[in-house]
């Protein structure tokens, strides 16, 4: 393949990517308030907490322009908590709090149920060979500076 096939392969994987978490993830994430990258936010959190707004908003890859107003709206639901940082007093780090962890459970569970008769049809080579994928995808895109 040359350079030109996997840009173009590339864009298009990007653009269903986009469009599959659109059209199924999305509605979940609005029937419980939430918007794709709020959601993101908190799986952030509960895989990683206690990070500054500064390190999540990178791992999440939202603009630090953009972060405070995303993470504003999850603390002022009560979904994400700020605490003083026993490290380093000046800094804040994050938290998702339990009802957080709750809605999280509970757009689990909802897409668990739309979903997965899907997920249980699939055989498991299937995923292993997506998350070989992406693994290789995060990979490539380290090298790029990312």
């Amino acid at each position: 393949m040359d350079l030109n096939e996997f840009k173009h392969a590339f864009f298009g994987v990007a653009c269903d990517m986009q469009k599959l978490l659109h059209d199924t993830v999305a509605p979940v994430c609005q029937q419980n308030g939430l918007t794709l990258q709020q959601m993101h936010v908190l799986l952030e959190l509960v895989g990683t907490p206690g990070q500054t707004s500064t390190q999540l908003s990178e791992r999440a890859g939202i603009l630090r322009t953009n972060f405070s107003s995303v993470c504003h709206k999850l603390e002022e639901r009560g979904l994400v908590e700020r605490r003083r940082s026993d490290r380093d007093r000046r800094a804040f780090e994050l938290r998702a709090t339990d009802e957080g962890r709750e809605l999280l459970a509970r757009i689990d569970a909802d897409i668990k149920r739309r979903y997965g008769a899907a997920f249980e049809n699939e055989p498991p080579e299937t995923f292993e060979t997506i998350l070989a994928g992406f693994r290789a995808l995060n990979a490539f895109a380290a090298k790029l500076g990312r």
